[in-house]
């Protein structure tokens, strides 16, 4: 709210000042008396004047001078100044002071109304004056306040250009017919086209020919609706066609903005997958083993057809949704986990050999297999558990394993007969010489005849034991309680069921087995088929390079045992023809033999490899044609539970 106009009324005379107040008193001013012009000047020190009235006779300083002194403190704007005097004088002499800022004379006496008409005069016009100058502030202030914002518009248009020119996705603005109005870079590199020549286009020249139709109508219901999405099929400059997700906002009537993202790469990426989901379904339905996915919590989240018909169901509802553990009987939880353990560290975790339980509660063994599936970025997602039915070739490996025990038997016959006929020739000769002795003397010594006795029951026992080992080696062990066995004891059993025929073959024999190795975990009578199955191969090996060779040389055979850390190693080397390259990577397989026709099925070393396997252990094979071969049997040392 404006405040009153300041003036100054000035005389040496009280009464008069009193009267010229009566006066102005409903004058709208704020009116200012002094007596002298020192109390003029003093008072009015830094206040702007509407107008002074003064008195041109006064002691110590006149009118001219209090007006002189006024409008020197106010440089560059000049007070309106009224004398007083009592004179008349001539009017020109009244205004020739220059810089005194006299406008004007009232004579004394002074008359009231005159006075009054002319302050409101000079009112008025100080009052239009500082409305004049208030609207041009105003006006200044506008001006610079729209100086401000034009500024800021095209700072903002600058900063919008920038934004947009830089923005990922394309962005353009159209007219209803789909003609470019504007367009950014991104939509100038996904469109292949430069700014000029997207401006002279529409969208409808970029459209797809293939599915033009398509295209346009979700096109049109773009603009029609105002703000929807559509992918829509685009030809790229050079020829080639692309997709691109638009979305598109009405901004006025005949406008729209419109957003395009390349999409061609995603949506490349979901036919791959949809190929990939289809591989996998068909794997899923083909695969001849029951393959299980699971989350990294173990909840199955699908399962294949094979997979319900192992686990005996129907409905994958009945397998989907719970725990892959929740088949896995008590005594197996702790395998499985170390599978899965193992799968989660390395990847991968195959064949190993785990009971399942059906819906029924029946149980078959299975031979499982682990992966873990990742993303791009090696997170893991979830696993992939392949299993196979491996019960009935079980049984079938039992039973060969049996066949090949006894096969070994019949081979080693010849060597078993001539072990007990060296007792049975020791019995005949000690009763022929009792039988002896008793013609020559009817007393016979008592001493003597315990001698001889003695002689005849330590082969008889030996007999015994021979034919004992021979049944107990002969006989299915399916029912065989796994327990802790001397390896060195397994080790000279084997020999001694061979060893006759070694000797036969002029094949030399050295054991170096190292005390107080300990006791593995297994089947004693499994682990001496394994030394047969190798020593006989060893025995195979030397006649083959026996026969080739024109010069005598001594056939060897070691076998060595002794304790490393936590594993005991069985070593058994011979000095035979070798073992190729290409025949030690397949060795191992069933029916795979190197051997002459009718000489060997090709399942010993197959079936050995099985019961190291099942003893938690490895078959090392080193060979080389002129120095033989070593079979390394390396076991980890388990306690008993």
């Amino acid at each position: 709210m404006r405040s009153l106009p300041n003036l100054l009324i000035v005389d040496d005379d009280q009464d008069q000042l009193a009267y010229y107040g009566i006066i102005l008193e409903n004058a709208k001013v704020n009116l200012i008396k002094a007596e002298s012009g020192f109390e003029a000047l003093e008072k009015t020190n830094g206040l702007a004047l509407a107008l002074v009235i003064t008195d041109i006779r006064m002691p110590g300083m006149n009118g001219y001078e209090l007006a002189l002194k006024l409008n020197k403190q106010r440089a560059g704007e000049k007070v309106p100044i009224i004398f007083l005097t009592a004179n008349h004088i001539n009017e020109m002499q009244v205004f020739k002071r220059d810089g005194s800022g006299v406008v004007d004379y009232i004579f004394k006496p002074v008359n009231g109304h005159i006075l009054l008409c002319k302050v409101n005069v000079f009112l008025d016009l100080f009052n239009q004056k500082q409305t004049v100058l208030e609207n041009v502030a105003q006006l200044e202030k506008t001006a610079n306040e729209l100086t401000r914002i034009n500024a800021a518009l095209k700072k903002s248009e600058k900063k919008y250009r920038s934004y947009v020119d830089n923005a990922p996705d394309g962005v353009f603005v159209a007219d209803e017919t789909g003609r470019f109005l504007d367009v950014n870079k991104a939509a100038c590199r996904i469109t292949g086209y430069s700014r000029n020549e997207l401006l002279k286009m529409s969208i409808l020249d970029i459209l797809s020919k293939e599915s033009q139709m398509d295209d346009i109508v979700d096109f049109r219901r773009i603009i029609k609706t105002g703000t929807s999405k559509a992918d829509l099929l685009f030809k790229h400059k050079n020829g080639t066609t692309r997709w691109g997700n638009i979305e598109a906002v009405k901004l006025a009537k005949t406008r729209f903005l419109g957003f395009v993202k390349d999409i061609t790469e995603n949506k490349t990426a979901e036919q791959v997958l949809k190929v990939s989901e289809e591989k996998y379904r068909t794997m899923l339905t083909a695969s001849p083993d029951g393959i299980f996915i699971t989350n990294l919590k173990g909840i199955i989240i699908d399962v294949s057809e094979i997979g319900l018909e192992l686990f005996g169901s129907d409905n994958k509802n009945d397998l989907v949704g719970k725990h892959f553990l929740r088949f896995v009987p008590t005594e197996e939880k702790k395998t499985i986990r170390e599978v899965i353990e193992k799968t989660m560290n390395e990847g991968i975790a195959q064949n190993i050999e785990i009971k399942i339980r059906k819906k029924n509660q029946f149980l078959f063994l299975s031979e499982t297999s682990a992966t873990l599936i990742q993303s791009p970025d090696g997170m893991p997602l979830s696993f992939m558990i392949i299993i196979r039915d491996i019960s009935q070739r079980k049984k079938m490996e039992t039973k060969q394993i049996h066949a090949d025990r006894m096969a070994s038997l019949g081979e080693m016959a010849s060597g078993i007969a001539h072990e007990i006929n060296q007792p049975l020739n020791t019995i005949s000769l000690v009763m022929d010489n009792i039988l002896y002795e008793a013609t020559k003397d009817e007393n016979i010594e008592r001493e003597y005849l315990k001698k001889k006795s003695n002689k005849i029951f330590e082969n008889i026992v030996r007999i015994r034991n021979i034919i004992d080992h021979v049944r107990a080696f002969s006989r299915s062990h399916d029912d065989y309680i796994l327990t802790g066995f001397d390896i060195n004891i397994s080790i000279n059993n084997a020999v001694s069921m061979i060893s006759e025929q070694f000797k036969h073959l002029v094949i030399n024999l050295n054991l170096q087995l190292e005390e107080k190795i300990p006791s593995l975990i297994g089947n004693t009578f499994k682990f001496e088929q394994v030394i047969l199955n190798i020593l006989s191969n060893a025995k195979d090996a030397l006649l083959e390079k026996k026969s080739k060779l024109s010069t005598p040389f001594d056939m060897l055979v070691t076998i060595r045992s002794y304790q490393e850390n936590q594993l005991v190693i069985v070593e058994i080397a011979d000095n035979g023809t070798g073992i190729s390259e290409e025949d030690i990577e397949n060795i191992m397989l069933p029916f795979y033999t190197n051997k002459d026709a009718g000489k060997g099925t090709g399942l010993g070393l197959s079936i050995s490899y099985q019961i190291i396997k099942e003893m938690n252990g490895t078959i090392e094979i080193l060979s080389n044609m002129v120095h033989g071969t070593t079979f390394k049997l390396v076991l980890e040392i388990q306690n008993k539970d």
